[in-house]
This record gives C-alpha cells, structure tokens and sequence, in this order.
C-alpha cells in the first residue's frame, strides 16, 4: 500500500483547483458488513460509486481471474465453501482492497491540505460520530491506516521534498486523538508550522503501543514536546497520565447537546448498551444480569421498562447503534448502566458524563467513581461496593444536582477555548 501512498501525494501535487477528489469507478464491497449503513464513511468519500448486497457467490472464477473488478474488503472464512474461499483468497492476493485504499488517501489529505481554524482527528468513525456531537466548532475527521511506521516516514520525506507547494500557514489548532507517530506529527506540524498541536489520549496506553515499548513511548512524547513539534498530550486515564508524565482530563460531553435529549418523560428505568467481549466471555455483563434479578423481583412488571441492546464485539461495526440514536434513548431513561470494558481501573466512559450533564441516575461496577468529586449516593449505584438491598432506596430516591463548578469539569464545550493546555485538576474527593 506504500503505493497509494505516492499516487494520492502526486494526485494532490498535480491536481487542478477544483477537481474532484473521488474515483468515478464503481467498488463492490463484500464485507461481513455490506448494508448500505453500514459501507464506510471513508469508502463512500473517496468511492461513491459502490455497490453493497453481492457476495462471493455472485461472481464465477473466471470472472475474477479476469480482472475487471474493482473490491472493498472480503468476507470471514466462516460458512464459507471451499470454492468461495478459494475466491477469497483470489481476492485478497489480486485485488487491491480500495477499503484500505480510502483509508490510507484520507491519511495524506489530512497531513498536506490546508485544516480548518480548529481540528480534532480521531480514529474510527463511531468515536467521529461521538467527538463531532460535542466538540462544537471544531471539524472533526477519521483518521485511519497511521499504525504503518514505513508510510508514515515516506509521509514525512514527501512533506520534507513538497513543503512549498502545500504549507498552511494559517493559526489554529489541532489535535490528534489516540496517534502518536512522530513521523505524522512531524510531517503535520512541518505543513501547518503555525497551527498549535495536541494529544489527547481517551483509551488505554496498551492500545497505543505494546506493554513493552511503555518508557520508548513515553521518551518518544516528550521528545515531541521538548522539539514543541506537540504543545501538550493528556489523557483520560489518570495512573497513564501520570505515568507519562501529562495531564490527566477525564471523558466529557457538550451540556447544550444534553439540554436537548433531556426529555420531561421517561420510557425506560434503565438503559444499557454494550458488548459482549465474545461468545465464550460474557463476564462483562454478569453484574448487569444482579441487578436485572433484584428489580425483577422488586418490581415483576418491570421487564417491558428495560431497553438493553447487547452485542458482540466482532459484530460492533455491523451491529452498532449511531450515536445520536443513542442519545435519544438516553434521554428517555431514568437510569443509565454503566460497565467497564476491560479493567476495574479503567478512565471514565463518555457514559458518566453523558448521565452527569443530562442529570441521570448511574448503576455502575466502576469503583473508582467513588473517589471522584461528581459522587453522592443519590446519583450513583456502585456494584460492588453497595448492598443489593439499597437498589430499591436508589431507584425511588432524587438525584441531587452537580454543583455549576463541577458540571463545568464534566462539560467539554468549555475545552481548548485558546491554544494552551488545561490547568491541572483535581477531579477527585476533597478528604477533609
């Protein structure tokens, strides 16, 4: 793929001012998740002439042998024939996955064209869907395909050799969510020398790099910070903030955005959407299935209240509910679920905030919320640390409002109004 690499830099080093930046051949996308909905939001920029619902079955072998096809991504092995996956593999080995291909284009537009007074750039399209919703006045976009070092260095030797024909010397400001490639940094900032650059990490250290690269990662950031290629980086998750030596910003939402789905009735008295880690793991949820039993048997006409939408992990992208669809059922709950996905410890969810700001009730396994500055028991249900005996107290029980100085710290429209880093925080329990 170091090829598309160079054809969309001299695409756009050739390119007529107005000329379209899509392809007019049609791509039919064969993936596990093939309904219209579901195609891309990257696929459908760059190839908006696709065609979704056809399966392997609908192309012979000579067909494909020939050529003349143009593809995005292949389906799973499973359920497949031996004839089919001999068709897969023709695919995968001959065609060029225009999937990625869509991917790798938006990387280097994203890194030469000029950006708008304030960017947010983020991986995956349904964290997109959720930074678009809040970050108000900011153009938010996916950037996908920069876990190559090879690409990302040829990206960067191309904006060294093309500097004049695309520098953006406009002020502003940008910042990149969960990627940390020196070489897409450099190459960004050595484009938009006047645009102020940050880090905001909202997952894990482990999804950025590999246990074992912990202290070359954590070299890596403030070396970008010392060369000021990077103003700044924080994270969501307090023991890695304070690990690399950054600052730490829990998950936030947009209150005005809130104001808006918080409803004057109630449908449900509780929501919880999620995943299953797998078929054979579903521990995630047995917390979920106490809590189901005890109101069960408080109240046994509850069932017809609840809205629970479970997936599993290898079905999200198929499976998943937009985000502002979300919120509406959010704004119909009286309590919001809250589980954690992989550690006891982990940061925040946006479904803390989300429940804070629209003034929700939480459930949640997450202990570590007992520590924080928004926690009162009129607000919060803590598995795990409460009897099952008080979930009736709680349901029946009012929620006590945030005070104005602590929503604002839960509210990310008052984020990066100037090109400086927040000051630090303290976010949890004063102990007197």
């Amino acid at each position: 793929m170091a090829k598309q690499t160079f054809i969309r830099w001299f695409d756009l080093l050739t390119r007529k001012q107005g000329s379209p930046h899509h392809r007019k051949f049609k791509v039919f996308i064969i993936s596990d998740s093939s309904a219209p909905e579901q195609v891309p939001p990257l696929l459908k920029k760059y190839f908006p002439l696709f065609e979704t619902g056809k399966t392997l079955k609908n192309f012979s072998l000579v067909e494909l042998l020939s050529g003349k096809y143009k593809f995005s991504g292949h389906p799973n092995k499973k359920n497949l024939s031996f004839t089919e996956k001999i068709k897969r593999g023709i695919v995968r080995i001959f065609y060029t996955n225009y999937g990625k291909v869509a991917a790798i284009w938006n990387l280097v537009d994203l890194i030469f064209l000029p950006s708008a007074p304030r960017n947010f750039f983020t991986p995956s399209a349904h964290v997109v869907d959720i930074y678009k919703t809040h970050l108000s006045g900011f153009s938010v976009k996916e950037l996908s395909s920069y876990l190559s070092p090879s690409r990302n260095f040829i990206i960067f030797l191309l904006a060294l050799i093309s500097r004049r024909y695309f520098i953006d010397k406009e002020d502003g400001l940008t910042v990149f969510a969960n990627m940390a490639s020196p070489w897409l940094l450099m190459a960004y900032k050595f484009l938009h020398p006047n645009k102020s650059v940050y880090l905001r990490f909202h997952d894990g250290l482990e999804h950025m790099t590999e246990r074992k690269n912990f202290l070359k990662f954590r070299k890596s950031l403030h070396q970008l910070i010392d060369k000021k290629i990077i103003q700044g980086a924080e994270s969501y998750y307090e023991p890695d903030a304070e690990f690399l030596g950054i600052t730490y910003r829990p998950n936030a939402v947009n209150s005005n955005v809130m104001q808006k789905v918080n409803y004057n009735y109630r449908k449900f008295i509780y929501i919880f959407i999620g995943a299953y880690k797998s078929v054979d793991d579903q521990s995630r949820l047995h917390d979920l299935n106490r809590i189901r039993e005890q109101l069960h048997y408080l109240y046994p006409e509850i069932r017809k209240y609840i809205n629970e939408y479970i997936i599993f992990v290898q079905d999200f992208d198929k499976e998943r509910i937009i985000y502002s669809q979300y919120l509406k059922l959010v704004g119909e709950s009286e309590i919001i679920i809250d589980m954690y996905r992989l550690t006891t410890d982990e940061g925040l969810s946006f479904r803390i905030s989300e429940a804070l700001l629209l003034g929700r009730k939480i459930i949640t396994n997450r202990l570590i919320v007992l520590n924080y500055d928004f926690y009162d028991p009129s607000r919060f249900f803590v598995i795990g640390h409460d009897l099952i005996d008080r979930l009736e107290e709680f349901i029946k029980g009012e929620f006590k409002p945030l005070s104005p100085e602590i929503r604002k710290r839960y509210d990310c429209s008052y984020w990066w109004k100037n090109t400086d880093m927040p000051e630090k925080t303290v976010y949890r329990k004063t102990i007197h």
